[in-house]
């Protein structure tokens, strides 16, 4: 059996799976105590399940991107080297930020030696501050990551935790790997003491078996091996979406996948089941960031989305989410308000849902003088009308997004055909009623699967663990370096492209079981593979080979439908 649990804005939802099928299912109000939550959670789905029948774990969390998002971010000191190009003060982040002397040029030579006194002062200044965690980044450290290396070896007794710039990516890009590392020192304690906390909580239920955390490329890493990368636990709800609609339908052909919430609906596009991938890195807040992810939007749009009128006195829906629907109590009219009014969900007091599409109706322009408001059925129709159109408007400014610059496959491949979903899935709590509104609204298909309001925790529960590693080699300077594994060895002459694909295939592996992963899940693909010739004084000097595989994201082997 298989535990797969989802926490959303609104609602966290837990499933039971077992040989392909999803054998209970359970929602439970998402807190403000996540790990609270998750207890509750956990609990009903144990209910009537032998713990020591479940095999496997897995959780989609929000806990990284509260953190980011409400700025509890704990204090964190950066000591940056620099290197030729751009300067590392136009990147300051975190409230005590300090460049020490010392650069790797572009290549991985040592241009000049780190300057160790001036790391001793800026540790001094950092500590005298009351911060215990430190972000470490050398400009070009995934050439050569000396400087980290020697920086962390001179402070690393002075502080709680040291997170690496070199093992964040083995992208080259200066700004992004500054916050990348930001944020994993930022988060280390918050995220360490939630695993902690957690992994105690399942001790005591008797359930000791591997525990796994979604990441917002769709694939997942051990709970424990999240306390040192924990960036990559944040925005892995949209991922949840995308690997759940995937497993519960299969999505063949293009197709448009809608995941509509209480807070906000989700949307991505799969080709023939493969899914797309941001070619850098994603957004956390206001940090840009080399975590990779699964290319998803947003909208503020969502089953409990405030409704209001417009400046021309229509119909608008969301962005806020004041409360629950007025059926359950809450202060506004919203689109669930509209569904049990219509008799479309039973659930809440369909009185009081009635009472707030009547005074909606009556708040609109004229509505107030005798036979001029439509009634509170016709009003409703209207709300789910407008929700359908503004849902479809969002999805085709997505795809229109897609199609306006070049987007990668999991497998980084320059897609050059125009993107046109031939159909959606659409999942989520209010899926089934508001699925014939977006099918009248964007022209092309829309089916519910089964299971569909529990379809993120089914795509924690069948994740796969996904891994990702760049080698660079220089046969000039005699070395190969995989950052992201912490690997730096010495080559020879006759080192090339095969030699670089078979070492980058074993170190993918051994990284991957760091994560969780295991064998027989490593689908390993190759993302890139270049070869530059090195020219001195007319006369080669050597090759530079650069290999990029990763393991993708896809479904475990235990989910059999």
């Amino acid at each position: 059996m298989i535990l797969g649990l989802d926490v959303g804005g609104t609602q966290t939802d837990a499933v039971i799976l077992s040989d392909g099928k999803v054998l209970t299912a359970n929602k439970t109000d998402t807190g403000e105590d996540l790990l609270e939550t998750l207890r509750i959670s956990i609990g009903k789905s144990l209910e009537g399940v032998n713990p020591a029948e479940i095999t496997r774990m897995s959780f989609s969390t929000t806990l990284a991107t509260n953190a980011i998002v409400q700025d509890t971010l704990d204090p964190t000191g950066m000591i940056v080297s620099a290197g030729p190009g751009m300067r590392p003060e136009w990147w300051e982040v975190g409230p005590s930020y300090h460049v020490v002397e010392g650069c790797v040029d572009h290549q991985g030579f040592e241009a000049l030696p780190l300057d160790g006194a001036s790391v001793v002062k800026a540790a001094s200044i950092i500590k005298s501050g009351g911060i215990s965690t430190v972000g470490v980044v050398g400009k070009f450290s995934v050439r050569n990551p000396l400087h980290e290396i020697q920086i962390a070896g001179i402070i690393k007794d002075q502080f709680s935790h040291v997170a690496l710039g070199h093992r964040v990516s083995g992208i080259l890009n200066f700004p992004r790997r500054i916050n990348t590392t930001y944020l994993n020192a930022a988060l280390h304690r918050i995220q360490n003491g939630f695993v902690t906390a957690l992994s105690q909580s399942l001790d005591e239920r008797g359930l000791t078996v591997p525990r796994y955390l979604l990441k917002p490329d769709g694939g997942t890493t051990s709970l424990r091996n999240s306390c040192n990368y924990p960036a990559i636990a944040a925005q892995s709800g949209p991922a949840a979406s995308v690997i759940g609609a995937l497993a519960l339908d299969g999505c063949s052909g293009t197709t448009l996948i809608l995941d509509v919430g209480g807070t906000t609906t989700d949307m991505a596009v799969v080709e023939d089941g493969v899914p797309f991938l941001e070619t850098l890195g994603i957004r956390l807040g206001p940090y840009k960031t080399l975590v990779r992810s699964l290319l998803t939007h947003s909208v503020g749009i969502g089953g409990d989305s405030e409704l209001r009128l417009g400046k021309k006195g229509d119909i608008r829906i969301g962005p806020m989410r004041v409360g629950r629907p007025r059926a359950f109590g809450g202060p506004a009219p919203t689109p669930t308000d509209a569904m049990i009014c219509l008799g479309l969900l039973d659930v809440g007091r369909r009185e009081l849902a009635h009472d707030a599409m009547q005074e909606f109706a009556l708040s609109m322009p004229g509505g107030s003088e005798a036979g001029v408001a439509p009634g509170a059925k016709e009003m409703s129709v209207s709300v789910l009308e407008k929700m359908g159109e503004t849902i479809a408007l969002s999805a085709r400014a997505f795809i229109h997004e897609l199609n306006s610059r070049p987007v990668y496959t999991i497998y980084e491949v320059l897609h050059r055909e125009a993107i046109e979903p031939s159909s959606a899935i659409v999942i989520g709590g209010p899926a089934l009623q508001l699925a014939p509104y977006l099918e009248k609204a964007m022209g092309i298909p829309c089916r519910v699967p089964e299971h569909y309001g529990v379809a993120n925790a089914v795509g924690a529960a069948v994740a796969r663990v996904t891994s990702e590693v760049t080698l660079q080699a220089d046969t000039y300077r005699g070395t190969a370096v995989i950052p992201e594994a912490g690997i730096q060895e010495k080559i020879d002459g006759r080192f090339n492209i095969e030699s670089a694909i078979s070492m980058a295939k074993e170190a993918l592996r051994e990284f991957a079981a760091r994560g969780g992963g295991e064998e027989a899940d490593c689908e390993i693909s190759i993302a890139e593979r270049q070869v530059f010739h090195m020219i001195r004084d007319y006369s080669r000097t050597g090759q530079n080979i650069r290999v990029k595989i990763c393991i993708t994201p896809g479904i475990i082997k235990e989910w059999r439908r």
